[in-house]
């Protein structure tokens, strides 16, 4: 009988090749509507949200910082109300300024950056346009925890008033790793 933690990997493993980013590099990647009318994240079953201990971020720089859910949870000090434009509504996020995680992992200026997610579709950037456009790490949506089949459970969203809020591919989903580029 497999374990639980298995389970949960494989459930991960499964829904990480489901995910409604593309794995295409972000500069020739268009983003296309997901099959499922309901989940534009793909996906189709649930997972277990994160414990409070479970390592869901990672930021590298010149040091790294592997933050747990908790951690994040934390962090997210403010909430942003945002027209999420992947299911087209306006929803509530916690968020945590991306801009103070780069800084802590020494991530700044024109250093080109990636963020990955847990289907390895990755967004490379540079640090500043991430913190000159107000890049937010979401960590749970309308006072809940965002599910994985859901694009969590942290991801990267933009206020309105961003002009990244129109660029989608940046609008990384199920988000790991944000570290520099290679």
């Amino acid at each position: 009988m497999k374990s639980s933690a298995t389970k949960a990997g494989i459930a991960i493993a499964l829904l990480a090749l489901l995910a409604g980013c593309s794995s295409q590099s972000a500069k020739t990647a268009t983003p296309t509507p997901s099959a499922s009318a309901t989940n534009p994240y793909g996906g189709g079953f649930s997972v277990d949200p994160p414990k409070a201990t479970d390592v869901v971020l990672t930021v590298s720089g010149t040091s790294t910082h592997a933050y747990t859910m908790g951690e994040l949870t934390s962090l997210a000090t403010k909430t942003i109300s945002i027209f999420e434009p992947f299911v087209k509504t306006r929803q509530s996020f916690a968020v945590v300024s991306m801009t103070d995680l780069l800084n802590k992992a020494g991530l700044s200026g024109n250093q080109k950056i990636e963020t990955l997610a847990l289907n390895d579709y990755a967004f490379v950037d540079t640090a500043a346009h991430f913190i000159d456009n107000n890049a937010y790490i979401a960590v749970s949506r309308d006072g809940a925890d965002i599910p994985m089949d859901q694009g969590g459970p942290v991801r990267i969203v933009f206020a309105d008033s961003s002009p990244y809020a129109k660029n989608l591919d940046a609008w990384n989903w199920s988000l790991k790793a944000i570290g520099i580029s290679k």
